[in-house]
């Protein structure tokens, strides 16, 4: 095999597949990137098994071939190299060879045939997603998904697909994040699947700037592609719980707030709040909502802020950054804030703006 390619073109491809690899080196290969040279492309492979991506950039190809090199050790001599050409040789004992004007690498690889086969998408199968809406929809629920991989019928996002749209749904046992964005697709009727959170994290960097995706599920697969690059992921099989009545959840307590403001009270407060548990207070009467944190060893601290509202009295506690988490990705200027009880969940949602977007959050006990 022997090529030539621009070195930003590949430090870009490499950059794309840093999160694919296999870091623990259970098993070596999965370590590596498979590097395939042919029809004047380089291509670029990456898999743990579970998660993989194809992508690629355009060379000039010699000579044919495929060779498996150490994928973080590929990326960083390449970004260390000038803004030129690099001439990539690989040897049958699979030893690369890395020029670039005056500098050499040599490297030790992995034959070809070790690596693992990839899954294979079927275009004419697949169902084209606006890349904006589905990168709105990851921003808004990516982080509510559970970082236990035990519960593994939590720890991914559910995405609901139908001829008028999009809900991707995320939670973690302690609140529950729901973003739909309206779209005419054509869509099979009730097309539902679970994204694990790893595919999630690469999806949304692979429709970076892309106008469009496409997705189809198959073989124990959940396949995308985009701008040439295809993501493919192991299906989750498992029964997401049931979201449509927790986001059917209101409270009868209802006040707009400014977001920027809101959130830095929040940040503000919780300064004092306790290490462990992270809570705030919100305490809502005639005109004001209230933000306070205390706690035993560090002190107290509160901060008011004036309101439209007439209601009833409530006080109720959250986790601060669960709070932060939604008002960081919602935007726009104010936000709906609805309250039942000090032992009801509370509903967060943007005022106005397009699509649906609901937040719910268990409350914590002071």
């Amino acid at each position: 095999m022997e090529i030539v390619v621009h070195r930003n073109d590949l430090v870009k491809e490499l950059h794309l597949v840093q999160g694919i690899v296999e870091r623990k080196n259970s098993i070596p290969i999965l370590s590596n990137v498979l590097a395939e040279a042919r029809s004047g492309e380089l291509r670029i492979s990456a898999t743990d098994l579970d998660v993989s991506l194809r992508c690629g950039c355009a060379a000039q190809v010699a000579t044919e071939g495929a060779v498996t090199l150490g994928a973080k050790k590929l990326y960083e001599i390449v970004r260390s190299l000038p803004e030129s050409d690099v001439r990539i040789q690989v040897q049958k004992d699979a030893w690369a060879t890395i020029e670039c004007e005056r500098i050499v690498f040599r490297m030790a690889g992995l034959p070809r045939e070790d690596f693992p086969s990839l899954p294979e998408g079927k275009p004419a199968k697949a169902v084209e997603i606006p890349a904006d809406m589905l990168r709105v929809l990851i921003l808004r629920t990516k982080f509510a998904i559970t970082a236990e991989d035990a519960r593994y019928y939590l720890a991914g996002a559910l995405l609901v697909l139908d001829k008028d749209g999009a809900v991707m749904v995320a939670t973690d046992g302690h609140r529950l994040a729901y973003a739909q964005r309206p779209a005419a697709m054509k869509v099979p009727e009730g097309m539902r699947v679970l994204i694990p959170r790893k595919a999630i994290t690469e999806l949304e960097r692979l429709i970076e700037g892309e106008e469009a995706v496409a997705f189809q599920p198959g073989d124990g697969h959940l396949i995308f592609t985009a701008g040439g690059r295809t993501l493919a992921s192991k299906m989750v099989e498992a029964q997401f719980p049931a979201y449509e009545k927790v986001v059917a959840v209101t409270g009868d307590k209802k006040v707009t707030v400014g977001r920027e403001v809101l959130q830095s009270a929040i940040r503000r407060v919780s300064i004092l709040s306790s290490e462990r548990g992270r809570a705030v207070k919100l305490s809502l009467a005639e005109g004001r909502l209230e933000v306070s944190a205390s706690s035993p060893e560090l002190g107290e601290a509160r901060e008011s802020l004036p309101v439209e509202f007439s209601g009833g009295e409530v006080e109720i506690g959250f986790n601060a950054q669960y709070l932060l988490d939604f008002l960081s990705v919602v935007g726009g200027d104010d936000v709906v804030l609805e309250l039942k009880d000090a032992e009801s969940q509370g509903l967060l949602r943007p005022a106005g703006g397009d699509g649906d977007y609901r937040y719910v959050v268990m409350p914590m006990r002071f």
